[in-house]
């Protein structure tokens, strides 16, 4: 496949600018401190023409690395983190870079599971689904309060995941103030890092107001 060419830099980042998947590659992107990215904002009724050609799903995001595109959330940042590695957002040993995989998938099976609900669902479904997750993350507490960062001491692949849809709870509907306190901490660190201000977009940043 010839991926078309934009020209203008090393990365090419098919993007929506309320979108939890695109969110979360821009916050990695910007923890990567790479600067050469050109983010293409994407209306997802109607995928421009180069989307159509290089991703057969016309799905966001889509990733374009020189010659090479790429989409599926968890495939772009796996990739991102092997082909920038510094700083690494993955510790060393397998067992420990598997331990944090599988709690990336808990978390998008267990919480990232409710995003569509709260973001298309009916009244009653949403209601449901906010009484749901609110549980669950009460549950949770202490994944947040052992560790500086999600159960590890160095910002990780994990937190790149957590911190777009924590940003996004209140936009959801649930009671920001009844979560714990140690959930508020954690994301309250993250949201105040740099990388992750220079992530969100004009439309994501009206989801929040204190930061």
């Amino acid at each position: 496949m010839i991926i078309p060419a934009r020209g203008r830099s090393i990365i090419s980042v098919y993007s929506v600018s309320d979108s939890y998947d695109s969110h979360r590659i821009r916050f990695l992107l910007k923890t990567k401190n790479i600067s050469s990215v050109d983010v293409i904002e994407v209306d997802p009724l109607s995928p421009p023409e180069d989307l159509i050609h290089i991703n057969p799903y016309h799905t966001t995001p889509t990733v374009v690395d020189r010659d090479l595109a790429l989409y599926g959330t968890t495939v772009i940042t796996e990739y991102l983190d092997e082909r920038y590695p510094h700083p690494p957002l993955m510790p060393p040993d397998p067992v420990t870079r598997a331990k944090l995989r599988l709690y990336t998938y808990r978390i998008e099976k267990d919480w990232l599971t409710y995003v569509p609900t709260l973001e298309n669902g009916t009244m009653d479904e949403k209601k449901i689904a906010i009484e749901e997750l609110t549980a669950k993350l009460n549950s949770s507490v202490e994944l947040f309060s052992e560790t500086k960062f999600f159960l590890s001491d160095d910002m990780t692949l994990v937190d790149t995941c957590l911190a777009p849809f924590l940003w996004r709870l209140e936009h959801y509907g649930l009671d920001w103030e009844e979560l714990p306190k140690a959930i508020r901490t954690y994301a309250h660190m993250i949201f105040r890092k740099e990388s992750f201000k220079q992530s969100v977009s004009e439309q994501e940043r009206e989801m929040r107001f204190d930061f």
